[in-house]
Formats: structure tokens, C-alpha cells, sequence
């Protein structure tokens, strides 16, 4: 019976950023490995939280660890190396990552970015006093510092109203429900616009519950320590 040799490493496959989507990769590689392919995963930390639960993690229905996807063990799992680092450029003649410091480059032969998205500081004055829900970890920390100041009748403003919008603003009046809060979600334009009619419909009726208040065709020109100018 003839020996059997596994392949030699002859393809890069580089997923930069540790997203959701690179995690159902990393999973479903596992089960069904590509022979030989070197898969890498490039991350700046071995956690990564998976977004969709945000509106979960704000309600009280998910601890913080809960919605944290350990990539060490994944990758482990997948048979891929981790690298913690971030990318910084591509050398697309010479098939390479630069990352950020005095780090290698990452040779690559197919690169997939899964990086998500980020808050930038835009033009509104006073964006830096406002919380971000990029990245999660960030958010994260800021909820769970309001949390811990136990006001009564707090108030919250929400930029935004699209559909991330109103699952925040439901979420946080479920977990804030005995302190009684205002929550005011503000929409430049006509809120839920991006939803059919139904379900815009549907979340407007939820909208209407105790605490929850929706502007419409409000713009924010400004955001102060202690309000909001409009």
C-alpha cells in the first residue's frame, strides 16, 4: 500500500479582520480543508465581537464574553495560523500585506478583508463626546460605564434612524425600564426608510412605547456636553 503524503503549502489565503463572516470561513474550513492552502487570519486582538448580538448585549439579554468570538480557538480549530496585527497596505506586484510597525509583510495569493465598519469623526461638532457603537469593545465599555452610574431618568439620544437606530433605542429601554429613561432617537430624514412598509410600520408602533420619543427630519448641528444642538 503506497504511502500518503500530505501536500506541501503552495497558496496563501490571508483573511484580514476577524469579522463574522471570516469566522463562518475559519469554521466551515475546518470541516472541509483545502489541500494545500496556508490559511492565516490577521487580527489586532484574539477576541472579535460578533456585532449582531449588540442590540442583545444592551438589553441585558448577553454578558460581554457572550459576544466575544475567540479566535485563537477557532483558529486552532480550523488549522490556521493567527497573526495579531493590523494591515497597513497592499504590494500588489510582489503579493504582500504591510502591517502597522516593525512588523513582516504577509505574503498572500488571495486576500479577503473583513474588517467591518468604523465611526469616523466626520464634521458634527462635538462628535468626540458622543459613544460610537464602533468598534463593539469600545461600546461596550462606555454602556457598562453608564450602567454602573444607576441615574434616574436618564436620558439618551441616539443619531440615527435606520434600523440600528430602533433596535438600540428598544434595547435600552428594556434593560433601563425601572429607571424610567428618555430616549430620544433623532433622524435627519424619514426614519426606517431602508425597511418595506410593514415592517417600518411594525417598529414605529414599537417606537411609541413608554420612554421613546422619534425626531424626524432632525438635523443635529452640534453635540454639547449636556445636550443637543438642532
Amino acid at each position: 500500500m503506497a504511502m500518503q503524503f500530505p501536500l506541501p503549502l503552495t497558496r496563501d489565503l490571508v483573511l484580514i479582520g476577524g469579522g463574522h463572516a471570516h469566522a463562518l470561513v475559519l469554521r466551515k474550513w475546518a470541516m472541509a480543508p483545502q489541500p494545500g492552502v496556508q490559511l492565516t487570519l490577521l487580527n489586532p486582538a484574539p477576541l472579535a465581537a460578533y456585532t449582531g448580538m449588540l442590540p442583545g448585549l444592551v438589553a441585558g439579554h448577553y454578558q460581554r464574553d457572550e459576544v466575544m468570538i475567540d479566535l485563537v480557538r477557532l483558529c486552532r480549530f480550523a488549522g490556521a495560523r493567527l497573526v495579531l496585527g493590523q494591515a497597513d497596505g497592499f504590494d500588489r506586484a510582489n503579493r504582500l500585506i504591510h502591517l502597522t510597525g516593525d512588523r513582516p509583510a504577509l505574503r498572500y495569493d488571495i486576500a479577503s478583508l473583513d474588517i467591518g465598519i468604523g465611526a469616523g469623526p466626520g464634521g458634527l461638532p462635538g462628535i468626540g463626546l458622543a459613544l460610537p457603537t464602533r468598534p463593539l469593545d469600545r461600546f461596550a465599555s462606555g454602556w457598562a460605564a453608564f450602567l454602573a452610574r444607576r441615574l434616574q431618568r436618564p436620558r439618551i439620544t441616539i443619531i440615527g434612524g435606520g434600523l440600528a437606530g430602533a433596535e438600540l433605542a428598544l434595547a435600552a429601554a428594556h434593560r433601563l425600564e425601572a429607571q424610567h429613561p428618555q430616549i430620544t432617537v433623532v433622524e435627519a430624514a424619514r426614519a426606517l426608510s431602508g425597511l418595506s412598509s410593514r415592517a417600518a410600520a411594525r417598529l414605529r408602533k414599537a417606537l411609541q412605547g413608554p420612554g421613546i420619543t422619534l425626531r424626524e427630519h432632525t438635523r443635529i448641528t452640534a453635540i454639547l456636553p449636556d445636550g443637543l444642538t438642532l
